[in-house]
């Protein structure tokens, strides 16, 4: 029986929690730890698109997604000096049609948490060491060590596991030119349900608000070949994104201003994780981990929950055979993961234009965008396990 088969799972985003409640429904004994000291909240809004809507109704958390959704009314583009130049009412400024949602990165963590209260999770929890043979001895930062029949790392695009388990040469981080950056702010602007972005000169600013009337969004994208010392460095990170729009104009200087007293700071560089298999021994990589498509396409969580998805029912099917499982898992899910990846790059390419957007430019861009998600978001037929 699968009940037999003692799983760790780490990272307690959207793809470790996704994982840990289909494996429990298939009667596996997952355990899922985290190595910050509590569930992050805020952070992006996240679309949930495609298949991946059918997943969450599956999973009966759709209809408390669409209750805790974002409810942005009007969207629009600026100019540096604030002049409107396009206007969006409704969902299509975010590209979303249909059931599609979005949702707050914090709140969607929050409902699949729900899902496994009986899952056991620890969190301020890393790991130091994994060695595998018959089973997989990990040993954790607290210096206990541990046995368990599979390791499933959902632990991010920094994935410690895939740095422990996967060699240099099985795996490739492919930069896309770009950095992204984003936090929370006072809402100074006193918007209401409403988001502004102005882009140019290879770069993008936005600001967002939507529940809170106090609290807003601030976001910025840009092109970039300037290579940080240190990526994880958060001093050096604010510096770089003051230098990149010091003279951007319109409420850049604020903004900036602003983040200086965020809790919430987020900076990386916009890159996607390429790998001919997220799986190695009794190790298997899933969500960012493993198949990062990048923060631009929009797909990252959709990724995710398809992956969960599937690694587990593949799990649940090759019964006591994780050989068989994690084969199956890597051909189903390649097709779709390439799809979305181009998709990614494609995206990438598309925003940060070199002059003024201009509202021709930009509605065109939204219809293309509109009509290539449709396709890429249902890029796969998903299997049946039950």
């Amino acid at each position: 029986m699968p009940s037999s088969k003692r799983i760790l799972v780490v990272g307690a985003g959207i793809a470790g929690p996704a994982v840990c409640y289909w494996l429990k429904r298939y009667g596996f004994r997952p355990t899922l730890i985290e190595k910050f000291h509590h569930i992050r909240k805020g952070g992006q809004a996240l679309d949930i698109r495609g298949v991946a809507c059918g997943l969450l109704k599956r999973m009966g958390i759709y209809e408390r997604v669409c209750e805790m959704r974002t409810r942005i009314e009007c969207g629009r583009y600026v100019d540096a000096h604030g002049h409107v130049l396009y206007e969006e009412q409704g969902e299509k400024f975010g590209f979303r049609q249909g059931e599609e949602v979005e949702i707050v990165r914090g709140d969607l963590i929050e409902i699949l948490m729900s899902t496994i209260e009986d899952v056991p999770c620890y969190f301020n929890q890393s790991i130091n060491n994994i060695r595998q043979n018959d089973d997989v001895e990990v040993q954790f930062k607290d210096g206990k060590t541990e046995h368990y029949d599979l390791v499933i790392g959902a632990d991010g695009i920094h994935s410690a596991i895939r740095r422990m388990v996967f060699d240099n040469n099985e795996y490739q981080l492919v930069n896309l030119g770009s950095y992204i950056s984003v936090f929370s702010m006072p809402n100074y602007l006193d918007l209401r349900h409403t988001e502004i972005v102005c882009e140019a000169k290879l770069k993008m600013a936005s600001i967002t608000s939507d529940e809170d009337p106090r609290k807003a969004q601030a976001a910025f994208m840009f092109r970039s070949s300037r290579v940080l010392n240190n990526i994880r460095d958060e001093s050096e990170q604010k510096q770089f994104l003051r230098d990149a729009f010091h003279d951007f104009g319109w409420e850049t200087k604020k903004m900036l201003e602003l983040m200086s007293c965020s809790e919430d700071f987020y900076f990386d560089s916009v890159t996607q994780i390429m790998m001919k298999s997220w799986t190695k021994g009794r190790v298997a990589l899933l969500g960012d981990a493993g198949f990062c498509a990048s923060p631009l396409s929009g797909q990252g969580n959709n990724l995710a929950l398809v992956g969960a998805y599937i690694l587990a029912g593949e799990l649940k099917t090759a019964k006591e055979d994780h050989t068989r499982a994690f084969r199956h898992y890597n051909e189903l899910l390649h097709p779709f993961v390439t799809t979305n990846q181009k998709f990614g790059q494609w995206v990438s390419e598309s925003f940060l234009v070199p002059d003024e957007v201009s509202k021709n430019v930009a509605e065109a861009r939204m219809n293309e965008i509109l009509q290539k998600m449709q396709a890429v978001t249902n890029a796969i037929t998903l299997p049946e396990y039950e």
